[in-house]
């Protein structure tokens, strides 16, 4: 789900195979929506990006694709681009003695305004498909090729419909699974050590945090560490005694959410998310009133409901909920 700290943890791989000798870091690609940056929802720039960063740091395969690569091959369908620049190149080293790791972040956000404005988001979406198809096959082709790819996304169903999500070809973790005493003892650990760090020195400013308050904003979380990453970046924006205030005024008066101010970088994150579903180019316009109906339930409703209930509540058929919540 969005929030539960998948760019955090690709992050991280990220810093700990770049310093880690048995690990080569072949390159990593951060999509996102929210940059600005029109490339970085391109995903016909992914396997290219990675091909370059991969050749710049490894000689052996500089020269194995200087070989193989010809004009145009990065404007050629992305099954074309994993074939050419990391399949034949990587299958023609004689002696690869570390695994190369390479890192796709938040792969559901590719699609939208592109580098050229070509590719809509069913175009982009069908590509995602094919390039995660390849990527598959690439990885399965030669057993000796030491070659992993961590994707992390959102389950959309342009990338859970595909031989990603076959146990038997690829390991997933989905991090909403994950028991939640574990989860929350991450975001607690996550929050005091950011609260050490920052008021380091400052022993009667960070006395003046206590646990209970910690626990208050650990409980709010609910297991999102968008949440409390939030929190953490609203309250040290400012000078140390500043920030102790501003930690002990984070929760709202009814101490059951973050006030306005904390809480506006997750109102416009959500807002993406659900300006992307009901947009009328994506969802026909007779199906909106129903998409709506549903949101609505899922806010309001105490518990988590089956897709057979949400439908007995909206009188809807079943496979119509199904789409909807997909």
């Amino acid at each position: 789900m969005a929030g539960t700290g998948k760019t955090t943890i690709a992050k991280t791989v990220c810093e700990q195979a770049s310093a880690d000798a048995e690990i080569m870091l072949g390159g990593s690609f951060f999509c996102s929506r929210s940059t600005g940056l029109a490339t970085q929802r391109d995903i016909r720039c992914v396997i290219p990006t990675l091909t370059r960063l991969l050749a710049r740091d490894f000689v052996d395969f500089r020269l194995a694709l200087a070989e193989t690569i010809h004009d145009e091959i990065q404007h050629k369908e992305v099954t074309a681009q994993v074939e050419h620049l990391l399949r034949t190149p990587l299958s023609s080293l004689k002696d690869v003695r570390v695994p190369i790791l390479f890192v796709i972040d938040a792969l559901d956000e590719c699609g939208g305004e592109t580098t050229d404005g070509m590719l809509d988001d069913t175009k982009c979406h069908a590509v995602v498909t094919s390039m995660l198809e390849a990527l598959v096959s690439l990885t399965r082709s030669n057993p000796k090729l030491p070659v992993k790819f961590l994707v992390t996304s959102r389950p959309e169903s342009q990338i859970r419909d595909t031989s990603v999500s076959n146990d038997k070809l690829s390991q997933i973790l989905r991090l909403h699974t994950v028991d939640a005493t574990e989860v929350n003892a991450d975001i607690r650990r996550y929050i005091t050590e950011t609260l050490n760090t920052k008021l380091s020195g400052k022993p009667k400013l960070r006395a003046s945090i206590t646990d209970t308050d910690i626990e208050e904003l650990v409980l709010l979380c609910d297991g999102l560490f968008i949440f409390a990453a939030t929190a953490v970046e609203h309250t040290f924006g400012v000078g140390a005694a500043a920030a102790v205030a501003k930690f002990k005024r984070l929760l709202n008066s009814s101490r059951n959410s973050l006030n306005d101010k904390a809480a506006g970088p997750l109102d416009r994150m959500y807002e993406i998310i659900l300006n992307d579903a009901t947009r009328e180019d994506e969802v026909e316009a007779t199906e909106l009133p129903a998409l709506q109906r549903l949101l609505a339930s899922l806010l309001s409703t105490r518990m988590t409901l089956s897709v057979t209930a949400l439908a007995d509540l909206l009188d809807l058929e079943p496979y119509r909920v199904s789409a909807s919540l997909s």
